[in-house]
This record gives C-alpha cells, sequence and structure tokens, in this order.
C-alpha cells in the first residue's frame, strides 16, 4: 500500500514537472547576453560602471530569468547560472556589486 502511494506520488510529481518549458528571457540591454570576456559569462562587466548608482536607475536591465535584482531581504535561490546577472544593492538602494551566477 505504501508503495503503491509512494509511485503514485512519484508520478505525480513528474506529471507536473514534464509541461512545456519557458524560454528564458533576454535582459533588456540589447548586447548584455554577450559575453565580453570568458569569465564574463553574462555581460555583468558592461554594466560594472552603475555600482554606486541607484537599482532603480537608467541603464540597467530589469528583473528576469536571467538578471536578479538583490537588495537585503531577497529571497533568491542558490543554484549557480553562468548566463545569469546578479546586481546588488544596499539598503538604501545603491548597487554594490554585479556578477554572473
Amino acid at each position: 500500500m505504501i508503495r503503491r502511494l509512494a509511485s503514485v506520488a512519484a508520478a505525480a510529481m513528474l506529471a507536473a514537472c514534464a509541461g512545456t518549458p519557458l524560454a528564458p528571457a533576454i535582459p533588456d540591454a540589447p548586447d548584455a547576453a554577450v559575453p565580453s570576456s570568458p569569465n564574463d559569462t553574462c555581460g555583468a562587466s558592461m554594466y560594472k560602471g552603475l555600482i554606486g548608482q541607484s537599482i532603480n536607475g537608467p541603464g540597467l536591465p530589469g528583473p528576469s530569468n536571467l538578471v536578479r535584482h538583490i537588495v537585503p531581504g531577497s529571497k533568491v535561490t542558490a543554484d549557480y547560472m553562468a548566463r545569469r546577472m546578479n546586481i546588488e544593492a544596499d539598503i538604501g538602494g545603491t548597487i554594490r556589486k554585479i556578477n554572473c551566477g
């Protein structure tokens, strides 16, 4: 009985995951998906000049599947995605770090 219940639960979970995959969103900046060096897999170096600016200011790609805006208290996953850009700001909304992951 327990094995059958476990089998049904496993099948239900697999069926839920079998939906159509979502296409990844592309950052708002036209060339943001093109890395500028082999280690810059998400194009973060193009935005390094915005460190010290407001996270809500112009010139930054908006949040998407490949861009995370992270402020204190944000809940973020610990998974690593080389093409995803992380834009981290302090409590006042000032950008402190931009990196890939």
